[in-house]
């Protein structure tokens, strides 16, 4: 009966041993595959992230219509010798310009935060 207990113990012992080596191979695999997925997950994510950029900066936004005719205005004066108005449409110019390029820049933040 002794004898019968040692090989039921070894027979045992090498079931474990066995398992446990297959266990420890499909631990591995599942780490292997683990990191693949995170590594593959990160490249997509650089990549939406530059289209996202990519499509921000190529977001065209249009300057507003009175400030091209301010300029446009401006040119004009200028051309017919009417130094003192030009001189004036240049100052509102200069004032519209900076508004313009606020407003430009606040839209652009906006679209890149949707």
């Amino acid at each position: 009966m002794k004898e019968y207990i040692e090989i039921g113990e070894d027979k045992l012992q090498e079931f474990c041993e066995k398992w446990e080596g297959i266990f420890e191979s499909y631990r591995a695999e599942q780490m292997m595959k683990i990191d693949e997925l995170q590594f593959l997950h990160e490249e997509q994510m650089e990549q939406l992230n530059m289209k996202l950029d990519r499509a921000v900066e190529a977001a065209k936004i249009k300057p507003s219509a009175k400030l091209k005719e301010m300029q446009d205005n401006e040119k004009l004066v200028a051309i017919n010798e009417r130094i003192e108005e030009a001189m004036n449409y240049r100052k509102e110019l200069k004032d519209l310009e900076v508004k313009e390029q606020e407003r430009v820049e606040r839209l652009r933040r906006e679209s890149q935060e949707q």
